[in-house]
Formats: structure tokens, C-alpha cells, sequence
């Protein structure tokens, strides 16, 4: 299966969830599928119900909106009435704070491309975490970002950290040294506090996306997978680890490809990437 919206065969199956999901782009090809080996039963599920967690109010508060055929003087009435409905939907500060909060999680999700699954998810996991006052003393704004780049990890969704603090530096107008540190601070806590634990990613997650930024052709990334093969759990950085394979990849089939184009369009340092690329072309010594 193919995505038809980047092209890419990076398709997984999500048995937990009912999903097929792009891990090159983020799309959601399908959903609510069955899985043949789990038991059907009739009864209401433990885990996501209907309701839209991803709201401050699950989904239960009411919108209308106003027509313009209407006279001016009823428009003007009904927008107060709107205005004055929406005030109430949050009154209490808890109420008015989880609201931006899942706001905030709302705006990072548009700017990282997830879909609604995803921040329905982050939306829960945010709701765990109040829950259990994990947000007490922390950046809204923080802790909404390391949920994201949590639950990216865990669901397969080429995301870097980079990515993340990028949203934070535009958004919040944070630096981008504070950001960092604050991200990894946070996302250590919540990770450690909720008994989670990231994946290790593999560079494979990557190159699609990679490929798609610097318009490579066909035979380039199917060569960068064939190297990509075995490289999961390897300890180093795994976007780095995708972008040197390219690099490499691109040499071996003759395309021209600076590197200094790589590194800007990825995000990641000159240097960095071109020590990375000489030690992927060293032959690789056999595991004893």
C-alpha cells in the first residue's frame, strides 16, 4: 500500500488503535479496522470512548453559528449570545487553564503535520498527566511539547527534537537553548513519572521524508533503504544516521548533492553530518 498523499510505501498497521498510518507524512489512510485475531465483543472499551478528548469539554459543550441572511441588529445579538456561550463553557480556572493547554497542543500538532488521532492521544496523555500533577510547577507550553515528541516516538512518526523546539521558539518566543534544555527536562520527568519508554527509532522512518525535502530520485532512496538495513537500536542519532545514507546513497548512484544543502534542509550541522557520512562509508566490521 501506497500513501496517496506523499507516495511513500511507510505504511504500518496500528492493531491497538484500528489504523493504517503514513510514518512519512502523518496521514491516516484508515481507520476504524478490525483486527481479525482480537475477540469481538459487545460491550463498551476500556481505553478511547466517543467523546473528544482533545476538547476541554470532551466535545458535550454546544456551537451554533450565525447566519448572514439574518437582519444586522439579530447578527449582533446572537454574536453576543455566542461570545457570552463560550465564556461559560469554561468558568473555573482548571477549566480556563486545560482549555489552553489543549489549545497549545492543538497549534503544535497543525505545525508538525499529525493527524487528529495522534493529538487526541496527546490530549488524553495531558489529561493523565494534570491528573496525576505532573504539570504542577511546569511550562504548559513544555509539557504539551514533550507529549508530542513522546507519543511521536512511540507511535513511529519522524519527528526530531528539533522539529519541536522550532514550534517552541515561534510560538512562545522561547530561545532555542532554553527550549532544548526544556523539552529534554521535561519529557525525562514525564517519561520517568509515567513509567514510559521511548522506542529506539530507526533511520528507515526517516528517509522517505528526507528524500521527499530534497527531491531525490527513485533509485537514491531505495539504495539509502537497502543501507538503512539492521541500523535500528545502534544508540546514535537517528535522523542524522538517515541524512549521512542519503548523502552516501546520492554519491554511489551519481546524483549531485551538496552537503551543505543536506544539512541546511534537514536542520542539522555541517560537520556533523559529514562525519557521519565517513563513518557509514567504513566497512562495517561483522558482530561477534
Amino acid at each position: 500500500m501506497r500513501c496517496p498523499s506523499c507516495g511513500s510505501s511507510r505504511v504500518v498497521e496500528d492493531s491497538v488503535r484500528g489504523e493504517r498510518i503514513c510514518t512519512s507524512c502523518g496521514l491516516v489512510l484508515m481507520e476504524h479496522l478490525v483486527h481479525p485475531s482480537l475477540p469481538y465483543s459487545e460491550e463498551e472499551p476500556t481505553g478511547f470512548s466517543g467523546l473528544d478528548e482533545s476538547l476541554h469539554d470532551l466535545g458535550l459543550g454546544t456551537t451554533f453559528r450565525v447566519s448572514r441572511d439574518l437582519p444586522p441588529d439579530q447578527r449582533a445579538r446572537l454574536r453576543r449570545m455566542r461570545f457570552l456561550q463560550e465564556r461559560s463553557r469554561a468558568v473555573r480556572w482548571h477549566e480556563k487553564s486545560l482549555r489552553e493547554a489543549l489549545i497549545q497542543v492543538e497549534k503544535i500538532c497543525e505545525d508538525l503535520s499529525l493527524p487528529q488521532e495522534i493529538r487526541r492521544e496527546i490530549s488524553h496523555l495531558y489529561r493523565r498527566c494534570r491528573k496525576e500533577g505532573l504539570t504542577r510547577g511546569q511550562k504548559s507550553c513544555l509539557v504539551s511539547a514533550s507529549l508530542v515528541f513522546a507519543v511521536c516516538r512511540l507511535r513511529g512518526l519522524p519527528r526530531t527534537e528539533r522539529e519541536v523546539v522550532k514550534v517552541l521558539v515561534e510560538r512562545e518566543g522561547m530561545a532555542e537553548r532554553e527550549a532544548l534544555r526544556g523539552l529534554r527536562r521535561v519529557t525525562k520527568m514525564i517519561l520517568r513519572r509515567m513509567n514510559l519508554k521511548l522506542p529506539p527509532s530507526s533511520p528507515a522512518l526517516y528517509v522517505d521524508r528526507f528524500a521527499s525535502q530534497l527531491n531525490l530520485p527513485t533509485e537514491v532512496v531505495r539504495r539509502a533503504h537497502e543501507l538503512c538495513a539492521g541500523r535500528e537500536g545502534e544508540g546514535k542519532p537517528a535522523h542524522l544516521v538517515a541524512a549521512a545514507l542519503l548523502y552516501n546513497a546520492a554519491r554511489e548512484r551519481g546524483v549531485k548533492l551538496p552537503l551543505r544543502r543536506v544539512a541546511k534542509e534537514i536542520g542539522v550541522g555541517v560537520s556533523s553530518l559529514c562525519r557521519f557520512s565517513l563513518r557509514e562509508r567504513e566497512p562495517r566490521k561483522p558482530r561477534e
